[in-house]
């Protein structure tokens, strides 16, 4: 029987507290809720662009592309430009998803060689640039990375696979 009267004992004071406390802790329950719906209301309509990015590379390099980074996030690899292919200078691979922010952008590539550029004493090679990032806007979730001979790497943000016209590119030179 010490078990049935400790039980009640403890049932009797947790309905005290409740009956003392309850208003407040389903307040502040409420209060926990609606800050977060707020929230989530003001970042869908008015905050910042944010979420998930789609790397695209596009490369006029002669070398292979065996991969390259913006800020950590790794990107695909693309093939040894051909100026004789008039459909070599599209978009090129695509990867998903990771998170860039930030006013700056590093960018990191690993150049390849062709087995001609091999057998003429051509090696690997790596590749970093520090550069701005452009500014993001609302559903620009693509971020397009052009590489270009001379270790000149340009940044634009996109809604698709679409290329970007000159205006609206950043370019960095060494």
């Amino acid at each position: 029987m010490g078990f049935f009267k400790t039980y009640n004992k403890v049932d009797g004071a947790v309905n005290r507290g409740y009956a003392r406390w309850g208003k407040c802790i389903w307040g502040s329950l409420l209060a926990v809720v609606l800050a977060y719906g707020g929230w989530l209301i003001w970042a869908s309509v008015w905050g910042p662009p944010m979420g998930p990015v789609t790397l695209i590379i596009h490369s006029e390099i002669d070398r292979p592309i065996l991969g390259f980074s913006v800020n950590g996030v790794a990107g695909a690899n693309s093939s040894a430009h051909d100026k004789n292919n008039p459909y070599a200078s599209g978009p090129g691979g695509s990867t998903c998803c990771g998170s860039i922010s930030g006013n700056k952008a590093e960018v990191i590539w690993t150049l390849s060689t062709t087995r001609a550029q091999y057998d003429a004493g051509l090696r690997k090679e790596t590749r970093r640039v520090v550069m701005p990032l452009p500014k993001r806007k609302r559903e620009e979730n693509y971020l397009h990375v052009y590489f270009f001979p001379g270790d000149k790497v340009r940044l634009w943000w996109g809604t698709g696979f679409v290329s970007p016209k000159a205006e609206v590119i950043l370019e960095h030179t060494d």
